[in-house]
């Protein structure tokens, strides 16, 4: 009899032993039956990594098309109506698709910090943020970049309604424009905006950086789905949970070939790459607090009519990410 109970409990010790083993393995057996989804892409340095997607998604019986998108705005749209199930896009969107009514939307993760970035003219520095005061600023509301820069203004004192806001419309490449040009003395912009006027010798980073923002952060993006193919499919969005932590640690791993693709798919100098992602921090924590903030500075400033900090927790899920990490949701930055 003794011999059995030892024998029993020796099974019963090696199944609990192995059965986290069992588990991740079970996150990496392909899908029964193939799947075509839509992946929204965007030529952003830390969005770069997902053209390594299609390749890692197949091993799970996943076949990937890439659609592109110019704007965060337009790749939430196309999420929100279910045209794409998965894209990133900005920590804010969620926020604004809800502060109109879209309730589709789920982040399951976040990609990580540095891409937006401040501009000035080579050879000029703002160091502390009371040099602000009397520069000419380009912004564009309503970009993320534009976000860290309003609340790192509140935050050190100023108000932004009386500094000397001029507004881009276009892309980054009109702000730059306007730096040359004099027309602007700093863009609040983002990459790779930056690393080509400092390859090209007329720009540089000033003292003073807005993704030290408290009431932001430094959150680049989230990845999210589409709520109805993620109650359809929650096996696919496990897999291309685990297929997306596996493109960012490649992209860790490898910047040289991270900076190639980001080069070639957006038709950039490696160089001008190179510099675009090296401030630029791979990091699936998606911290929810700095994601309530958002909203509710969204709101306060009239950005969207209502605040929905309240309320946001219920579109962003920790489980997928959980899984595939074996993290809490503390870990990956529920409280954060």
């Amino acid at each position: 009899m003794r011999n059995a109970i030892r024998s029993l409990t020796a099974v019963l010790v090696a199944l609990a032993l192995t059965a986290p083993v069992l588990a991740q393995s079970d996150l990496r057996a392909p899908l029964a039956q193939p799947l075509k989804i839509k992946l929204g892409m965007l030529n952003v340095p830390a969005l770069s990594p997902l053209w390594l997607m299609p390749e890692q998604a197949a091993k799970y019986n996943i076949q990937i098309e890439n659609v592109m998108f110019q704007r965060f705005a337009d790749a939430r749209t196309a999420l929100v109506s279910g045209d794409i199930q998965i894209t990133a896009f900005g920590p804010q969107d969620i926020s604004l698709a809800l502060g109109q009514g879209a309730k589709t939307l789920v982040g399951v993760a976040g990609v990580g910090s540095g891409n937006d970035c401040l501009l000035v003219r080579k050879g000029e520095d703002i160091k502390d943020w009371t040099g602000v005061a009397d520069k000419r600023i380009g912004i564009g509301a309503g970009s993320i970049s534009w976000l860290k820069f309003a609340a790192s203004v509140q935050e050190n004192g100023l108000q932004y309604g009386k500094l000397k806001i001029i507004n881009i419309v276009g892309g980054g490449s009109n702000y730059l424009k306007a730096l040359q040009g004099k027309e602007i003395d700093m863009a609040v912009v983002w990459q790779p905006f930056c690393a080509q006027a400092i390859v090209e010798g007329y720009g540089a980073y000033p003292t003073v950086d807005h993704n030290r923002s408290k009431t932001v952060g430094s959150l680049i993006a989230v990845l999210a789905v589409n709520r109805t193919f993620m109650e359809k499919s929650p096996d696919a969005v496990q897999r291309l949970v685990v297929s997306f932590l596996d493109v960012l640690e490649l992209a860790r791993t490898d910047t040289a070939r991270w900076a190639k693709i980001y080069a070639e798919k957006a038709g950039l100098p490696e160089n001008v790459a190179a510099e675009s992602i090296r401030i630029t921090r791979l990091d699936p924590t998606l911290p929810l607090e700095s994601i309530k903030r958002i909203s509710r500075f969204l709101s306060d400033n009239g950005v969207i009519t209502r605040d929905v900090s309240g309320e946001i927790a219920q579109y962003y899920t920790y489980d997928f990410l959980s899984k595939a990490t074996g993290r809490s949701a503390e870990q990956l930055g529920l409280k954060q």
